[in-house]
């Protein structure tokens, strides 16, 4: 471990003019206080300790920690990104919710000393060596939940496998999402007993959000929306690459369609209006969206959580994320266990089993570029969509049981 703060320390000496333009901000001198001490009052008897990444993590933990939550049993969530931090505390009011620490030795002994976990899981995969070793060292068992192995991460891992091992080795049980991804852990030496497919735990968590939908109406007039003949035609989780081939269609289907950009990160959201504007196509930011202007075109949601509503109320799906490898696609399992009309670029790795039977299906339609997009929207009315729908549900459907699976085996660490 001391070798290994060396080694941060070095790095951090390497890149500190970064550090240092970064940390003059007050925002961010708050996430770092948070990530080197628990923002937590130290509490009688030990906890459950659930580890998140980012927003995606964080939404898809509803339904387990609903389960896991007991009177006599205290639940303690790290989350490692500020919008992820701020999804959480907002979502989990009642919930412990905190920073997760950075990966030196000493931070993490303040965290396992004020948290005193009795188990630890982490939700997809995130692997830091000093915690884990210290949590090795003190006996706390380690469970990986919905774990995966992107292509990318797997070529990486496998490249410093020798170094990771001990690592990877030191969880003590990983529940992963397919055989493709079991059998990328085994390549990557971790012993096959400790390995079960258990599913995506996002198709549990689709399934039971639609539950929990507000009416449509109520949706509508939350976005200002007045009745119209309109396709409502939503981008969800966009990256600037999606929005280069979305964009373009809107002049041309305008009269037909009415468009919803949902960015990925909301503070992107002023300069995709800006850039609406300068190909003249109107368009409104939700937060200064007063009633809806008949000639609007384009509405840009400014807002975090509540994107599942919005996309209750589309005739057309267009997701995010699936015009890069490197992002992979963003959560299928939502416009499909709504029956939506999908469509997307050709990158669906983060969903790799999902994505492929949609496609192989024609539930997901694949376009490349802005002109085949705008041919898909010129086709649409001639579409089955109640089929399209009904494929869609039914693909979300038969992966349902991650949850169930998840928690049988947490609760035997717990018993």
């Amino acid at each position: 471990m001391l070798i290994l703060d060396l080694l941060y320390f070095l790095l951090l000496l390497l890149t500190w003019p970064f550090w240092v333009a970064r940390f003059l901000k007050p925002s961010q001198r708050r996430l770092l206080r948070g990530r080197l001490r628990p923002q937590l009052e130290p509490a009688a008897g030990q906890a459950v300790w659930i580890h998140a990444v980012s927003v995606g993590e964080v939404r898809s933990l509803r339904s387990l920690l609903a389960a896991l939550e007991k009177p006599d049993r205290r639940l303690v969530l790290s989350v490692t990104t500020p919008a992820g931090f701020d999804l959480a505390r907002r979502e989990y009011p009642g919930l412990a919710v905190i920073l997760s620490p950075l990966d030196l030795s000493f931070v993490v002994r303040r965290f396992i000393d004020r948290i005193q976990p009795r188990l630890v899981i982490f939700n997809e995969l995130e692997i830091w060596p000093n915690w884990i070793s210290l949590l090795r060292r003190r006996r706390i068992p380690m469970l990986l939940i919905n774990g995966r192995v992107s292509q990318k991460a797997f070529r990486r891992y496998r490249v410093f496998r020798f170094i990771l091992r001990p690592f990877f080795r030191g969880v003590d049980g990983f529940l992963v999402q397919n055989e493709l991804y079991r059998q990328r852990f085994l390549r990557l030496h971790i012993p096959a007993a400790k390995i079960t497919v258990c599913g995506n735990i996002k198709a549990d968590e689709a399934i039971r959000s639609i539950g929990q939908l507000p009416p449509r109406e109520e949706v509508r007039s939350h976005l200002h929306l007045a009745d119209t003949p309109r396709k409502i035609v939503v981008l969800a989780s966009s990256h600037e690459e999606d929005e280069k081939v979305f964009i373009p269609a809107i002049p041309a289907h305008s009269q037909d369609c009415f468009f919803i950009i949902v960015p990925r990160h909301v503070q992107r959201a002023p300069a995709i209006a800006a850039r609406l504007r300068l190909l003249g196509i109107q368009n409104s930011l939700f937060t200064r969206l007063g009633a809806t202007d008949p000639g609007l075109q384009a509405l840009v949601y400014d807002r975090m959580g509540f994107l599942l509503p919005i996309l209750s109320i589309a005739d057309i799906v267009f997701m995010g994320g699936t015009f890069d490898p490197r992002t992979g696609g963003h959560n299928l399992y939502e416009p499909a266990v709504l029956g939506k009309a999908i469509v997307g670029g050709p990158h669906c790795n983060n969903f790799p089993d999902i994505g492929r039977e949609l496609k192989e299906s024609g539930a997901y339609h694949t376009v490349n570029d802005s002109s085949e997009w705008r041919e898909f929207l010129a086709a649409y009315p001639g579409l089955d969509s109640e089929r399209i729908g009904a494929i869609a549900r039914k693909a979300v459907a038969a992966r349902k049981g991650s949850l169930a699976c998840s928690l049988e085996r947490i609760e035997r660490y717990l018993a």
